[in-house]
């Protein structure tokens, strides 16, 4: 009855023509249930901010209750649906690593994950929150792989990895174009590269890779000493061969052929 009566007060001071004040002095009152009762109406009208500061005025008043549960889970949907991914990613954390058996453990271990994916930044930027983002969605695939959102979490579990793939493209190339200033720095393209072939193997760079890995190894020949120039233009001919058998159809052939031929005559010279 008490609860009845509170939410109709909240009603009562919602409709009230001096409903601004009158959420002022909500927030100075000291009845943490009127509180969050209204936190609550406020949430169900999608009043995230006003859901957020009551909440967050009573969460520690109700700590260690039940109702405690409910004020973690409501205030992480509120940050998350105000784009607050860090704050949201804070709460869905502490109510994942709190309530193991909560009514919203499954959903909650889903959007942590999620708000570590919202977080990745662009491939060239650091990627800590992308790896988290792939660390959690992991172990939410393993703990729930029959939940209902678990495609979705693995087509965003493909895009982060492909994300960390694009960054060791960016990387190679990068290595690529400085060439031989301060170093050679062809090695670090074709050893980033290979490693990237090793660690994505389902990446849709691949080729991109090979690529990054004929053109460096053929730079590396033709700028090697006398002592190493037959073997390096060996080595980058078999990578032209792999790559020809292994994208026949690449709009790059005709490019890896030539690179080949010349290659050929390298070989031919030192014999």
């Amino acid at each position: 009855m008490k609860k009845i009566c509170l939410y109709l007060l909240f009603l009562l001071l919602c409709t009230s023509p001096i409903y601004g004040s009158a959420y002022s002095k909500l927030l100075k009152s000291p009845d943490t249930e009127l509180k969050y009762n209204a936190a609550l109406n406020y949430y169900e009208k999608g009043d995230y901010s006003k859901t957020i500061t009551l909440l967050e005025d009573i969460s520690r008043t109700y700590k260690g209750t039940e109702t405690a549960e409910n004020i973690l889970y409501v205030l992480s949907t509120s940050y998350f649906n105000k784009k607050d991914y860090i704050s949201a990613g804070h709460y869905y954390d502490t109510y994942v690593n709190t309530y193991l058996r909560g009514s919203h453990y499954t959903e909650c271990l889903f959007m942590l994950a999620y708000c570590y994916y919202k977080q990745s930044p662009h491939s060239e930027l650091d990627q800590t929150e992308t790896l988290k983002a792939i660390e959690r969605f992991q172990i939410y695939i393993n703990q729930f792989p029959d939940d209902s959102r678990i495609p979705e979490a693995k087509k965003m579990l493909d895009e982060m990895y492909n994300k960390l793939a694009d960054r060791e493209l960016y990387n190679a190339t990068l290595y690529y174009n400085l060439g031989n200033y301060k170093g050679n720095n062809y090695r670090a393209a074709i050893v980033t590269a290979h490693n990237a072939m090793n660690d994505f193997p389902d990446s849709p760079y691949k080729e991109e890779f090979a690529l990054i890995i004929v053109r460096s190894k053929y730079k590396e020949a033709l700028n090697s000493v006398q002592t190493k120039l037959k073997d390096r233009s060996e080595d980058a001919w078999d990578e032209c061969y792999y790559f020809l058998q292994e994208y026949p159809e690449s709009k790059h052939k005709k490019e890896v052929e030539k690179i080949a031929s010349s290659l050929n005559k390298i070989s031919n010279q030192q014999k």
